[in-house]
């Protein structure tokens, strides 16, 4: 479920320029739900790509920042989900930052149920690799801190 939003600006190649930095070295999406890259000289960024992506709860009561950036025809929405019922959201375009409580069913839902977009790309925020503890964090100081780690991180990276 998406606890907080909101939108940073992200500069023209970022998402290139990232995939420079891939760990193990970027592929093409081809197969599964989602694929997770580690960052060279990056621990706490991680780059997530995907399609849709069946409702879920991680099982972990924590948060998961995550920056929006490449979302293809605005196809895609990641929302949270409780037995038929779905978060009221919209497509979240390039630059909008989310924060994620992965303790709660959550999904990626396309909206063309062909896929014929190609695959959404986000940057994870995670001390370690490792989900912000609700039980340490609020989601608005979450949102805080995670735009300045991400607006810190792409002021590095350009």
């Amino acid at each position: 479920m998406i606890v907080a939003t909101t939108t940073t600006p992200i500069p023209p190649n970022t998402y290139e320029q990232i995939k420079q930095i891939a760990i193990p070295p970027y592929q093409p999406f081809t197969q599964g739900y989602t694929h997770t890259y580690e960052l060279k000289g990056h621990p706490n960024f991680r780059l997530l790509e995907g399609v849709a992506v069946p409702p879920h709860s991680d099982g972990i009561a924590g948060y998961r920042p995550i920056l929006m950036l490449h979302n293809p025809g605005n196809n895609y929405i990641v929302r949270g989900t409780a037995g038929q019922k779905a978060q009221a959201c919209s497509p979240q375009p390039r630059g909008t930052l989310i924060i994620l409580d992965i303790d709660a069913q959550h999904e990626v839902h396309g909206q063309d149920p062909n896929g014929n977009h190609g695959a959404w790309a986000g940057l994870a925020w995670a001390p370690g690799g490792q989900p912000l503890p609700k039980s340490e964090w609020e989601p608005e100081k979450v949102l805080g801190v995670a735009r300045d780690e991400f607006e810190g991180f792409l002021g590095e990276l350009g």
